[in-house]
């Protein structure tokens, strides 16, 4: 079982009051040996974490758990926030901020197979899929009439795609643009997209700090550009 992780780190020039407030603690999901892809989407979370602790007047302490440990940490003030969910994907007794980072999930077929025309040509087929997750705007569409793959984790999920041990893979559209950056993806491959939403942060209950007070900064760094530099990083 991965044990817990708990990373410390002091980013950015805080206020010089930030001393006096107890530390902004930013739940981030890991799922084992760091990889490239894990170590894009935790710049990105460092940076995010930093900036909104920054415009809170605090230092940032981050919390590295595992996807099924986040929300209980939540529940339990175990931690202050967590970024890039919805409450469909992680049920919980939290607070939800405005929607604000973008995120796209998506089909993306094998060259040797027919991709498919819409999603519901999903019916019936085999998809790679992440233990634990779920795709409710997937089975909105086509219900439970789809056989999930599991893979322990999303990049072991696309290593699997990539190994053609699975033809169609659900995953984020984010996931899919690294790959190709890097080469990673073969020619011929087609992407289907499933939805295009903006992803939330969910706030403690039991924390100092309230879902307006993150709202506010929200506002604050979209109306400065820090946030599209941030969204960048994706």
């Amino acid at each position: 079982m991965l044990k817990r992780l708990i990373l410390v780190t002091l980013l950015a020039a805080a206020p010089l009051h930030a001393a006096e407030k107890p530390p902004l603690r930013y739940l981030q999901k890991v799922d084992g040996m760091m990889t490239p892809d894990q170590q894009q989407t935790t710049l990105f979370q460092d940076k995010l974490g930093a900036a909104l602790a920054h415009q809170l007047g605090r230092q940032v302490k981050y919390i590295a758990l595992p996807r099924r440990r986040l929300m209980a940490a939540l529940e339990h003030g175990e931690g202050d926030i967590l970024c890039s969910y919805l409450p469909e994907w992680l049920p919980g007794a939290v607070d939800w901020t405005r929607a604000f980072i973008p995120t796209s999930e998506v089909v993306v077929s094998s060259p040797h197979v027919k991709p498919p025309a819409t999603v519901a040509d999903l019916r019936g087929l085999r998809l790679g899929t992440v233990v634990g997750y779920q795709y409710p705007e997937l089975e909105k569409i086509i219900g439970n009439d789809y056989i999930r793959d599991d893979a322990p984790t999303s990049v072991m999920s696309i290593r699997k795609w990539r190994a053609g041990r699975v033809d169609y893979l659900v995953t984020q559209r984010s996931a899919v643009n690294r790959q190709l950056a890097e080469g990673g993806l073969p020619p011929g491959y087609h992407v289907l997209v499933i939805y295009e939403v903006k992803a939330k942060c969910a706030v403690s209950r039991k924390s100092q700090i309230t879902v307006d007070e993150v709202n506010a900064v929200i506002n604050a760094m979209e109306r400065s550009g820090e946030m599209a530099g941030i969204l960048k990083l994706r």
